[in-house]
């Protein structure tokens, strides 16, 4: 019973991801041209337009790892790598967003007390996320050889 239950929460948030990811596709190749040309396509091609990319295989990574999920195999060494790599994408994120933050307060001179407190906020949300996903792909890593010496006992 529980394992359906996942398998319908785990298809659900997988046509979630694909709709997402297909949204965002074109919204990051027609956002630079929505900009007119002026100074903030450059800044949006520098900073937004890599966050939206990572963000979309973020998304992918996820996809790959609900595909694997319903084929009820949650512990193999394909599932560490999708979790690492998410891991690694959060993390460039999360630097990128730093990026971002010390080019508005220093280089643009921005005083928006809330865009600063959102960028802070995105910062440390990636790299909390890189932190979660780094120990989740890890704790797959020694359930996965876990589960291989049991097979091999068995």
């Amino acid at each position: 019973m529980i394992g359906e239950d996942m398998n319908k929460l785990g298809k659900i948030l997988k046509i979630i991801l694909i709709i997402g990811t297909i949204v965002a596709i074109p919204i990051i190749v027609i956002s630079p041209m929505l900009l007119n040309h002026t100074s903030k396509t450059i800044y949006s091609m520098f900073v937004i337009y890599p966050n939206g990319l990572l963000m979309v295989l973020f998304a992918y990574q996820f996809i790959k790892l609900f595909s694997s999920l319903e084929n009820n195999n949650p512990f193999n060494f394909d599932n560490v790598n999708i979790l690492k790599k998410g891991s690694i994408i959060s993390l460039i994120m999360s630097i990128l967003w730093f990026i971002d933050l010390l080019f508005m307060i220093f280089i643009i001179g921005n005083t928006y007390v809330n865009y600063i407190i959102v960028l802070i906020f995105l910062t440390g949300l990636f790299f909390g996320v890189f932190i979660a996903l780094y120990i989740l792909s890890e704790l797959f890593r020694q359930a996965t050889n876990y589960k291989q010496e049991n097979d091999l006992t068995i």
